[in-house]
């Protein structure tokens, strides 16, 4: 009995064009709120990226200036609040070949 309903419905969304219109007015629906939802997601998370980036670049630009100028990589350290280990190895990384 509820195999019945079920196909009579599947049935008039399929063959009816009243149906197959509803259907499709509701897929454009679901498609158009995923779209959106998925471009506040997007935007959110490459915004919180971007800064955390520009952070990182701008931490790394104080720490090379601050070398130049002759400073130590234990005052580097504690003026970027970075670990003397994390200091050395940006130092390490950052020397040519």
């Amino acid at each position: 009995m509820f195999y019945d309903e079920l196909r009579e419905a599947v049935s008039y969304f399929k063959k009816e064009p009243e149906g197959v219109n509803a259907m499709c007015e509701i897929m454009r629906e679901f498609e158009r709120k995923s779209k959106n939802e998925g471009r506040r997601e997007g935007r959110a998370e490459g915004r919180a990226k971007g800064r955390a980036e520009g952070r990182a670049q701008e931490r790394e630009s104080i720490m090379r200036n601050l070398r130049e100028e002759g400073m130590s990589y234990e005052k580097i350290a504690r003026i970027t609040n970075q670990s003397l280990s994390q200091v050395r190895s940006f130092f390490k990384m950052k020397q040519p070949a």
